[in-house]
């Protein structure tokens, strides 16, 4: 089957709020995201949803409004810090931060009650940006504070947005290259030059382009986006475009809308082709063994695996294989031959039937599960329980897992059936 593809169309930057904003516009539900991020601990706050027009073109924007007010956005440095009037029964939009340590969100995060894949893919964002400002302050990662990404509007424009790329099912996230900016902004060390430092640092390695603004237009919310979920920056890749979807910013510029756009699609299902890649060692503890697993799939691996073995001089071996895309085959190897005692590699290319994928929240007398519903040629073939969230419902109420899984796929099928 055919892989589903988020291409971010950045033309004029890209932004935690813009993100959000588009991946709202190509119809992820509002308020299923609101009762989400309701499951981390971040106080009291709201999301707000409204249509604006940016040179003529229609787009979403998405505000967090937290006690009435709403943050705004990093100003120019020749800008005064002002309060904005409005009507009273309107929030107020401010430039305050809060200061949150990259531990604390590590906390809030890993806290929540949200899948696993959209834990990893927000923590790898937050990761980008805290490795960035300890690199851009000499500090050590743990000891990294944020101020313009740590405030709870930016917390929750990272976390949803993972939530948003996993409820529309994506496979695959790409990028255009990133327009960069000139001039200086404000920030909580002084006046700045653009693009801000810890943003430069990301997106090492990254193509960009020069936009001729003297203007922030890539924040470091966005360039982790980029950074750490983008599997290849470049031109638009071959696909069958499904839906776009247009996120705003907050300022306005006079050559260029300021949105994003960000378009799904689906890859013809002779372009989805993947590479093997494997080895076989027989001198490998197996403690390093299940080190070297997870640092595949950290490298970009869709799936890894062991096989055992029987060897030359009658040795116990395993076979060590992993799946991936063609881009990350390099950063494949390169774990491989680095963590394990191989000394050599196979590869080889293979073509992937991948059913259609979608979630469904399905309630239990035990809390909330999320159904992963397998489709071919739109009939369901299978629907399976997330492991993660009924091993920790299993583990909170004291029940066995099978109790839970037999629960949550009983309450899918009522679902199916209008029951």
């Amino acid at each position: 089957m055919s892989e589903r593809i988020l291409y971010f169309d950045c033309f004029s930057g890209v932004a935690g709020d813009m993100t959000l904003g588009a991946l709202v516009d190509l119809g992820l539900d509002a308020g299923r995201l609101e009762e989400a991020l309701r499951t981390l601990d971040l106080g009291g706050w709201h999301l707000q949803v409204s249509t604006v027009h940016k040179n003529g073109l229609r787009g979403t924007h998405v505000d967090v409004v937290i006690g009435g007010v709403i943050e705004g956005p990093a100003l120019p440095a020749d800008e005064e810090v002002r309060f904005v009037p409005v009507a009273p029964a309107k929030p107020t939009i401010v430039t305050r931060r809060d200061d949150y340590a990259y531990r604390d969100i590590v906390r809030v995060i890993e806290g929540g009650r949200l899948p696993p894949p959209v834990v990893e893919r927000a923590l790898a964002a937050f990761r980008a940006i805290a490795e960035a400002e300890a690199r851009v302050h000499g500090v050590d990662v743990e000891r990294v504070h944020f101020h313009e990404v740590g405030a709870v509007d930016s917390v929750i424009d990272i976390v949803g947005s993972a939530w948003g790329i996993w409820q529309l099912g994506v496979d695959r996230v790409e990028a255009a290259p990133v327009p960069i900016g000139r001039g200086f902004i404000r920030s909580a060390h002084g006046r700045i030059p653009c693009p801000a430092p810890a943003t430069l640092e990301i997106l090492q390695g990254v193509p960009i382009a020069p936009s001729g603004l003297d203007r922030e237009l890539v924040t470091p919310t966005g360039a982790a986006f980029v950074r750490a979920w983008a599997t290849r920056v470049g031109p638009y890749p071959a696909m069958t475009v499904e839906r776009v979807g247009w996120g705003a910013g907050n300022a306005d510029f006079p050559d260029r809308p300021n949105l994003l756009r960000l378009v799904l699609g689906r890859t013809d299902p002779a372009d989805a082709e993947c590479t093997v890649i494997e080895a076989n060692v027989d001198d490998m503890s197996p403690e390093i063994a299940g080190y070297l697993l997870e640092r595949l799939f950290d490298a970009g691996a869709k799936d890894a695996w062991f096989v055992p073995l029987h060897m030359k001089k009658n040795r116990p071996g395993l076979l060590v294989g992993a799946l991936c895309d063609a881009g990350r085959r390099a950063a494949i190897e390169d774990v491989l031959l680095a963590e394990s005692s191989a000394i050599g590699l196979r590869r080889f290319p293979v073509t992937r039937l991948k059913l259609d994928r979608a979630h469904v929240t399905v309630s239990t007398p035990f809390g909330d599960v999320s159904v992963k519903v397998a489709r071919r040629d739109g009939k369901v073939v299978n629907a399976a329980p997330e492991y993660e969230a009924c091993a920790r419902l299993a583990r909170e109420r004291g029940v066995p897992l099978k109790t839970v899984y037999q629960h949550a796929i009983a309450a899918y099928v009522d679902r199916e059936q209008g029951r």
